[in-house]
């Protein structure tokens, strides 16, 4: 099912539609300011387990987390220092995930194994439908791009809805992103470090 919502000013009412289908593990697609995202509440392991089932992608290879604002990624993340802070400043809202250390918010399925410690990939996308749901709901929820592993991003609602409807609850319509990933950049070393081009320009 396809719901429209207004890309600038998102309706309250469906706002509040979409976050109680999600408090109760329920899994979307909807619109960021990159890509269409296939998402669900963090916390909920049962909805995350869908998304991975939906998508056939590896569960070794954890989502990243979209938060509504800064007080909401500093729960997810270890202390920030001063510079990395900076950086994030300069980056957010906008088209960029950062791979910082993982605070003990953030559940083990969703960490990133190989270093010293546990690594986090979070957003805040300059996208007003997320960043509103997200404050209402007052949780992260999942993101990552709307495809099955392997296969090329879906561009609209409707294609959406007619490949992968069936296996979700809702499809918001939001307006369409610019169809570009979002650039990754690992803040967990001395110096940042692009991980991937993507809509975001690097440096900054």
């Amino acid at each position: 099912m396809i719901l429209p919502i207004h890309p600038q000013t998102p309706q309250r009412r469906h706002l509040e539609r979409v976050a109680e289908l999600l408090r109760k593990d329920g899994v979307i697609a909807y619109p960021t300011d990159t890509l269409f995202g296939l998402g669900c509440l963090a916390h909920r392991k049962k909805a995350v387990d869908r998304i991975f089932a939906i998508k056939g992608r590896d569960a070794r290879k954890p989502m990243s987390v979209l938060c509504g604002d800064f007080e909401m990624l500093c729960r997810y993340t270890r202390h920030l220092d001063t510079p990395t802070f900076r950086i994030l400043k300069q980056l957010l809202p906008g088209p960029y995930t950062v791979l910082l250390p993982a605070s003990r918010e953030v559940p083990r399925y969703l960490e990133s194994k190989g270093k010293a410690h546990p690594i986090v990939g979070l957003r805040i996308p300059d996208h007003p439908f997320c960043i509103e749901l997200v404050k209402l709901l007052g949780e992260p929820i999942i993101t990552t791009s709307c495809n099955f592993a392997g296969e090329p991003p879906m561009t609209s609602a409707w294609e959406i809805e007619e490949v992968m409807g069936h296996a979700l609850d809702l499809v918001v319509d939001c307006g369409e992103p610019v169809g570009v990933g979002s650039t990754i950049v690992d803040l967990t070393g001395e110096e940042p470090l692009l991980v991937r081009e993507g809509a975001g320009p690097w440096p900054v």
